[in-house]
């Protein structure tokens, strides 16, 4: 009955609703029809296009003698049919950026606002569970790579890299220090399976080209500014990456924080963290589950680290430099599987490895 009185719109996005012809017009078409399904749609310009509308049907094998099920649809002669919009499935981001409004360092660039009350970054990705392998690692590149120094140490952090990831290949890894990503792959014997991203300021991230494809392209946010007289602007590194099998998603992030160790730079420890959430919200999307690493310059007790465990789940921290290297995740701690820290490898920094379901 709800067909005889109006036409239905059938796409692959989904179903809309036209005001079509009188009515006794299609109660005449539909009378005997068996409509017990729709297998498909034909749009007829007038009436006496219906009868070679019928046999263009049985020819394209959409009606039979045994199954008269498709919808006829007539259009008016004296106005043109707008077919419904039909608007796509809206997914409400929860990881979207909300402020309370309030702000710090009102008088620098890096002025910071106050995320919202009850907003955060915690929350693992939707679907199977999956396993993904980690780094971070300061490489200390103008000692352990200058030649006027250690000249590379015959390739030990490339070394170290393999060797840890030889049962279990990385997914994901962030470099700081890093002047060049491709010549860490490549002493690592990684050059073939990873791909390298960024250089500027310093930091690269990498990651398993076979398993994850990069949506998009890799973006630069700078989020806060050393001590005068130091190296300057510091900066965040963001990619998002989609699984080839599972089609599971993931925000990397990668930070090298400002210094005076512990100080938050210029703009202080909660204005730093504040811009890097921010930095991330606009980015990220509702399925993703987030991985933030780096060195951060910022130890466990300070306030860049404690504001940031306010929102996101901290999974491992370092013990160089009093523990400035972390691990972050918006899935919690339940979803550590194994980590590790595996030493310098000619670095001043640990390498810190983990293995997570996300």
């Amino acid at each position: 009955q709800a067909i005889l009185a109006q036409a239905l719109v059938i796409s692959a996005e989904g179903i809309g609703i036209v005001p079509r012809c009188p009515t006794s017009f299609l109660r005449s078409m539909m009378s005997k029809a068996i409509v017990s399904g729709i297998a498909c749609t034909l749009v007829l310009q007038s009436s006496s296009a219906l009868a070679s509308g019928v046999e263009m049907c049985r020819a394209s094998s959409c009606l039979s003698d045994q199954s008269e099920s498709v919808l006829l649809q007539l259009t008016s002669p004296v106005r043109s049919i707008v077919p419904a919009k039909l608007v796509p499935r809206q997914v409400a981001n929860p990881f979207a950026w909300q402020t309370s409004g309030s702000t710090i360092a009102d008088s620098l660039w890096c002025k910071a606002q106050e995320p919202a009350e009850g907003w955060s970054l915690k929350g693992c990705g939707p679907g199977a569970p999956l396993d993904i392998k980690v780094m971070t690692y300061n490489l200390f590149w103008w000692n352990l790579f200058g030649a006027q120094f250690q000249n590379g140490n015959n390739g030990s952090a490339g070394k170290l890299i393999n060797d840890s990831g030889a049962d279990v290949p990385y997914d994901f890894m962030v470099f700081q220090e890093c002047e060049d990503g491709h010549r860490v792959l490549r002493d690592a014997g990684l050059e073939s399976t990873h791909t390298a991203l960024g250089v500027e300021h310093a930091i690269v991230l990498a990651y398993r080209k076979d398993a994850w494809s990069l949506m998009g392209s890799d973006i630069l946010v700078d989020v806060a500014e050393d001590q005068p007289g130091l190296w300057g602007r510091r900066t965040l590194l963001l990619a998002r990456f989609q699984h080839k099998a599972s089609g599971k998603t993931v925000l990397l992030a990668n930070h090298h924080g400002p210094l005076v160790v512990g100080s938050g730079g210029i703009c202080g420890g909660k204005a730093t963290a504040w811009n890097i959430l921010r930095a991330i919200a606009e980015h990220v999307q509702a399925d993703d589950s987030i991985v933030l690493m780096g060195d951060f310059n910022a130890e466990a007790h300070s306030e860049t680290v404690r504001t940031l465990d306010d929102y996101l789940h901290r999974h491992y921290t370092g013990v160089s430099f009093n523990g400035v290297d972390h691990i972050f995740s918006s899935c919690d701690a339940t979803h550590i599987k194994e980590k590790k820290n595996l030493g310098g490898g000619g670095s001043d920094h640990d390498a810190l490895a983990e293995i997570m379901t996300i």
